[in-house]
């Protein structure tokens, strides 16, 4: 045969090779070219077939080195850098594909396919209206490409849901919505119709009304995802969670399985404690499309499995995934705190999702000195003006305001109330319902109301508005209570702490510093008052020790200090309440991990959340010594114990979260109780355990010693804040130079 004449053999083994290929098979492709890769001229092609053959079987290796192969024979063939992109997928390299599939698209612009692969490549990165892009490009250029409409169908799903959380649109008219539901009634079977209706009425922040209108769209149409997710989306909006759970569990028995709603469904379940099934619908999710929305659900549901370190590992993965998008870090950030004993790693991780944040786009609001008379406009911003614990320390704030020399508005980002909502809103401050703005609308508003401070209650946590923050929507911002450390965000100036806490001891960001009140940070009012019982021991013969918290604080370094007390204290148990007991997997977790350090099973109480207030807090009458979770300790339950005539002994650590428990016991004047060692921690309950005449007595005479407590002084705890918060303010307007000084790190605590 003369050079550059085609062999009949390869030409036949390559068609052969693309025919079981396109007809879905490729074990034999291997055997059937690997004659062919020793011919130059149809090596490319061979390796190119070869690099699809090991993607179809999952062999990213194999596929990675052969689409390389075949590039390198021709770097100019966009077929071949399709598939090395494919290949990089696979192979988990997103920059990779991303490269390979752009570096196509400028050799063959009308590569549909490969703007679909690099559609999805921009999903899996979190950014869905680039993907959206990509497959409308694609369907205009072959309108018949299926998987271009699949692609698109989801990631609109996906916007759905997303933009029905951050209300991204502004409000439609009345107009518009006269026209909407005129053309509803006149077709009331479209369900099409009746679904642009329902999310019209969302942006409206008419969420009632949105849910019936989904609710008949769902009705027509029982396989919109997008419909469904919507609707679930309302439902949880308005504090009916159990019927969204029932919404998703029903959609998902009737239709194919979708990760939107599985993640949906995953969701609810880690938030009422059912964990097990949780983490089933979240890893089926996942396994479907791992985008990062998908890598969060895990880490999240993870974190409420006592597995920490699994969750920041899928969190770090999906911040990673998404090219570090600042909107995916808040479970990340939050998990540190439950891990970390060093307040170093925390601050890092903080600053660095500081550093993700877009710089300020306009400039802050001036801090100028107030005119004689004026008073100080203060803002909250929390998603948690309910039955909540942040209520439990903020509701003397709202009502004792003194109003002579503060105006007090409350930015609620909720979609929904109770009794102790109507509560704090009848204590007379201005109140602004900010569920459903967008940050940018939330932010006009802020100034529009001519805010001074701004005071975030909610930092990482759910329903948190810290973005809003992020944009410098009042001349001066702070932090409070509702998260437990730094937020990261640069443009708030300080976070409101107390000299326990925070005695100058911890690194520092270059904003957001300490600001220090003359006393606790925390000040408690409890809305229930169940009767005291005796000392649970005298009856039972033994010491029950016990723990309230939400089950992410009860960490292994946790675990094994207290299986250290239980075995310091011969015969006494363990009473452990939260949401997640009541999934099998955390109770046999916990019972195996005591069980390596000596406690039976049978020393063991872990009982689910109960959710009647009074039946949650009669059940400390059950248990004789509180114990403080480490590093991350108790706040609100820390209070409860006290209140119920339980003492509570806390370790006190280097961290924000590990020192909230001596600031707590410190207030209600029991200092005893804190302990600087694991040591003294241990000898200190054991101590306790077996004077029963002291525990006898602190039941007794608890609820009088806490009234006279500054823990419990809510006038002088307002008036503390309050004047800190005044000095705040004329440090930052009497000094030009004040705040470039903070923010360039010259200060470290402002003391009140």
């Amino acid at each position: 045969m003369q050079p550059g004449q085609p062999n009949g053999e390869f030409l036949t083994r390559l068609a052969n090779a693309q025919q079981q290929l396109a007809a879905g098979l490729h074990a034999n492709v291997e055997a059937l070219l690997a004659p062919v890769l020793g011919d130059p001229r149809y090596r490319g092609v061979a390796s190119n077939l070869l690099s699809i053959a090991a993607i179809m079987a999952g062999d990213a290796d194999a596929a990675l080195g052969y689409a390389r192969a075949a590039v390198a024979g021709d770097p100019n063939d966009a077929h071949f850098l399709f598939t090395l992109g494919r290949a990089s997928k696979l192979a988990s390299d997103l920059d990779g594909a991303e490269a390979a599939y752009r570096r196509a698209l400028i050799l063959q612009p009308d590569f549909a396919e490969a703007i679909v692969s690099l559609g999805i490549v921009r999903k899996v990165r979190g950014d869905v209206d680039d993907a959206i892009a990509c497959y409308d490009r694609a369907i205009a250029l072959r309108p018949g490409l299926a998987v271009a409409h699949a692609n698109r169908s989801n990631a609109l799903a996906l916007k759905a849901v997303l933009s029905a959380e951050q209300s991204l649109d502004d409000p439609p008219s009345d107009e518009v919505l006269q026209a909407q539901s005129r053309a509803v009634a006149l077709d009331p079977n479209n369900a099409l119709l009746q679904r642009n209706y329902g999310v019209l009425l969302i942006k409206a922040r008419r969420r009632r009304e949105a849910v019936d209108a989904l609710n008949l769209a769902l009705a027509g149409r029982r396989d919109d995802v997008e419909c469904c997710v919507t609707l679930g989306f309302c439902l949880r909006a308005i504090g009916q969670v159990p019927a969204a759970r029932e919404l998703y569990e029903m959609w998902l028995g009737e239709n194919a399985p979708n990760p939107l709603v599985m993640r949906a469904l995953a969701a609810l379940l880690t938030r009422d404690g059912h964990i097990d099934l949780a983490l089933s619908w979240a890893e089926k999710a996942a396994a479907i499309d791992p985008d990062p929305h998908g890598l969060l659900q895990l880490g999240s549901t993870f974190m409420q499995a006592r597995r920490l370190e699994e969750s920041l590992a899928y969190c770090r993965r999906a911040i990673d995934q998404s090219g570090g998008r600042p909107a995916f870090y808040p479970t990340y950030l939050l998990g540190t705190n439950y891990l970390h004993e060093d307040p170093q790693p925390i601050l890092d991780a903080h600053a660095e999702f500081g550093r993700r944040l877009l710089p300020l786009q306009s400039p802050r609001p001036a801090c100028t000195p107030l005119q004689p008379g004026e008073r100080l406009r203060v803002g909250y911003v929390s998603g948690d003006f309910f039955r909540h614990s942040v209520t439990y320390f903020v509701s003397s704030l709202l009502e004792h305001c003194d109003k002579s020399r503060f105006e007090v508005t409350c930015y609620s980002n909720l979609g929904w109330g109770d009794a102790v909502t109507d509560r704090l809103k009848s204590y007379g401050n201005q109140w602004v319902d900010c569920d459903g703005m967008s940050d940018a609308q939330l932010q006009q508003r802020i100034r529009d109301d001519g805010i001074h401070v701004l005071i975030d209650l909610s930092g990482h946590t759910s329903s948190s508005r810290v973005f809003l923050f992020a944009l410098g929507a009042a001349p001066l911002q702070m932090s409070y209570l509702g998260y437990p450390t730094v937020t990261g965000v640069p443009a708030i100036d300080f976070r409101i702490t107390d000299p326990t806490i925070d005695p100058g001891d911890m690194p520092t960001l270059e904003s957001e510093l300490p600001l220090c009140l003359g006393r606790s940070m925390f000040c408690y009012r409890p809305d229930e008052w169940p009767p005291i019982g005796p000392v649970p021991a005298i009856a039972a013969g033994r010491v029950t020790f016990g723990s309230f918290n939400n089950i992410a604080k009860v960490t292994d370094r946790t675990l094994d200090l207290w299986a250290r007390v239980m075995n310091a204290v011969p015969g006494s148990r363990l009473l452990l309440k939260s949401p997640a007991m009541a999934q099998e997997v955390n109770r046999r977790n916990i019972e195996a991990f005591m069980g390596a350090r000596g406690i039976a099973p049978d020393r063991l109480n872990l009982q689910p959340w109960i959710s009647s207030k009074n039946s949650h807090l009669a059940m400390y009458n059950e248990v004789d010594i509180a114990l403080d979770p480490f590093p991350y300790n108790g706040a609100t339950t820390t209070c409860e114990a006290l209140w119920m005539g339980v003492p509570v002994v806390t370790l006190r650590g280097r961290t924000h979260t590990s020192r909230m428990g001596a600031s707590i016991l410190a207030a209600a004047g029991q200092a005893g109780w804190i302990t600087g060692t694991e040591e003294a921690y241990v000898s200190r309950i054991a101590g306790l355990a077996v004077d029963v005449d002291a525990l006898a007595q602190w039941r007794t005479n608890a609820r009088e010693q806490l009234a006279q407590s500054e823990l419990f002084d809510e006038h002088g705890f307002v008036r503390a804040f309050e004047d800190a918060l005044l000095q705040g303010w004329r440090f930052m307007a009497q000094r030009p130079a004040a705040r470039e000084a903070l923010l360039l790190g010259r200060s470290a605590v402002v003391a009140v």
